[in-house]
């Protein structure tokens, strides 16, 4: 990096910060000036260690920074940083820069070309980062979701429990049937409950599905419980003329278990 230009990068900073600092809360509405002002001003705390680092996109300097950004994209939001005057936010930083830089003789191809490709490389390599953060996070959340809609276990010798949690529709139901059949397979079950309190809505499309692993866990040679009928899916049930058919139902778990034990 030439030196004169790293020089007058620093100058920059050092003596234009609150017109770089201006020129950037130009770029939103009132309400929002005054946290960017704060943001921009920490951003050329930063900015300004890369320089002395000659701009380097690999040097812990501008680690240092792409870190301060991915905070930054957690304190403004996916929304504001991902379609920011329909670009990304990180891709405006630079312009401040180049609007002061280029009133100075140092306003040079080579130069820009320096500036504007580090700010490429940070800028790529941060919005890659988020994004697989946010994959990997939604991944795991998607596997943490699926074991607590549908919790299995054994509650007595022999009877399994299952709780639905949510809404339930016929993806939902095929996999949870896939999980309470690999039990039923692995381990000599006599009861399954079906625990539904926890489902948020019912209606002909969700009584279908409860059906069916009724079903499922009948053909299995296991008898089937349903538990959790609250007097608002009941109503919900007569209202909609839904029935169960031969579908076992208690009120609780407890009133189910004893007509297991009493059987």
């Amino acid at each position: 990096m030439n030196q004169d230009f790293k020089q007058k990068l620093l100058e920059i900073i050092n003596n234009n910060s609150e017109e770089l600092i201006q020129n950037w809360i130009s770029l939103f509405d009132n309400e929002r000036k005054d946290d960017e002002h704060r943001h921009y001003d920490d951003f050329l705390g930063f900015f300004e260690e890369c320089i002395e680092s000659d701009l380097n996109p690999n040097s812990d300097e501008a680690q240092a920074l792409k870190h301060f950004l991915k905070k930054l994209q957690e304190i403004i939001g996916d929304n504001t940083f991902f379609h920011f005057r329909d670009s990304v936010y990180t891709c405006f930083l630079k312009f401040p820069i180049l609007k002061v830089l280029g009133t100075t003789e140092e306003f040079k191809y080579e130069n820009i070309k320096i500036l504007t490709s580090f700010f490429e490389a940070l800028t790529s390599s941060l919005i890659v980062e988020i994004l697989q953060e946010n994959k990997s996070f939604q991944e795991v959340s998607m596997t943490e979701l699926a074991e607590r809609e549908a919790p299995i276990s054994e509650i007595w010798d022999g009877v399994l429990m299952v709780s639905i949690v949510g809404t339930l529709d016929s993806n939902r139901i095929l996999q949870i049937i896939d999980k309470v059949l690999d039990y039923l397979e692995k381990k000599e079950y006599s009861n399954v409950i079906v625990d539904i309190s926890a489902i948020y809505d019912m209606n002909s499309e969700v009584a279908n599905q409860i059906i069916k692993l009724n079903n499922s866990i009948h053909y299995m040679g296991v008898k089937p419980h349903i538990t959790g009928i609250t007097p608002n899916i009941a109503k919900s049930l007569t209202h909609l003329n839904i029935s169960l058919g031969d579908v076992k139902t208690f009120a609780t778990t407890k009133k189910a278990m004893h007509t297991i034990i009493t059987e």
